[in-house]
Order: C-alpha cells, then sequence, then structure tokens
C-alpha cells in the first residue's frame, strides 16, 4: 500500500513538474495585429462620430486612462465621462497609427501615435501612445490601460536641445 502511494506521489509529481516545463503557446501576431487594427478603428470611428459610450465600451471593466496633466480615470462610467468632455472640447479627426505591437498570451503592448484636430481654434496635436490591451475570451481586444502625451511643445515653454 505505501509503494502504491509513492509512486502516485512520484507521478504526480512528474506530471507537475513536466507542465511546468511547458513552452508558452506561440502568439499569431497577425491575428492579435488584426484584432489591435480593428479596435483601434472602432476607437477613431466612434471618437470622430463623437459616440464617447461607444469609446467607453472598448475598455475593459478595470481600465485606467492616463491623460496628460490630469488625474487617473478608473472605471466605465468615468472613462465615458471623460471622453465625453474631450469631445465637447472640440477634438475631432483622431487618428491613430501603431509603430509596435507585442504579445504574450492574452496580452498586447501597443505604442504609436496619433494626430488630430481641435476646432473651431483651428488648431493641431501630435504625439505618442501607449496602450496595454487584453484579449477576451471572445477573441476581440479591449484597452486595459491607454496612457499618451503631446510631442507638441508646451506654449511658451522652450526645449533645450541635447
Amino acid at each position: 500500500m505505501k509503494r502504491l502511494a509513492m509512486i502516485s506521489l512520484c507521478l504526480g509529481l512528474a506530471v507537475l513538474v513536466l507542465a511546468g516545463c511547458q513552452k508558452t503557446p506561440q502568439v499569431d501576431m497577425a491575428q492579435v495585429r488584426q484584432g489591435v487594427d480593428q479596435a483601434n478603428a472602432a476607437f477613431t470611428e466612434a471618437f470622430n462620430q463623437g459616440d464617447a459610450a461607444a469609446v467607453a465600451a472598448l475598455y475593459t471593466e478595470d481600465a485606467l486612462v492616463l491623460p496628460p496633466n490630469a488625474e487617473m480615470v478608473e472605471g466605465p462610467d468615468a472613462i465615458e465621462a471623460f471622453w465625453r468632455g474631450v469631445m465637447q472640447t472640440g477634438v475631432e479627426d483622431v487618428s491613430l497609427k501603431t509603430l509596435s505591437l507585442h504579445a504574450a498570451g492574452r496580452v498586447a503592448v501597443e505604442v504609436g501615435t496619433y494626430s488630430l484636430s481641435i476646432a473651431p481654434a483651428g488648431l493641431t496635436d501630435s504625439g505618442k501612445y501607449v496602450v496595454v490591451w487584453k484579449q477576451e475570451e471572445s477573441g476581440g481586444w479591449k484597452l486595459q490601460t491607454d496612457i499618451w502625451n503631446s510631442s507638441q511643445p508646451l506654449p511658451g515653454a522652450e526645449m533645450s536641445e541635447k
């Protein structure tokens, strides 16, 4: 009886050790890129149509938005209110361009650039962003963490060259 218990224990440990040695499944980056591109297209379309609810729906339930020069925004209602406020300032014609995308499992990190216009002032802005994406069980991608900042110098500030 002790021998059977010892054999069972050894087999159980062997299974655990072998399971821990498995390689992480390869990520199909073409599928990740397609999913992120679709989500970015949905974001820009919803934003440019002034649909803050549709923009907020592209974020996970526990998402964080980290806007420049402002407090962190957390949760679906706060994210929707944030984007509604941005839209009301006249921001329009938002476009996004992915520069790099890396993924592991159901998480992806995107680095990109953005451009936008601000009406009626006729101003433009461009900058860079980093988004952490989370893949849902359905296969779609949602924004988990969203941070960006302008590449334009602050008004009245001179940038020193290094």
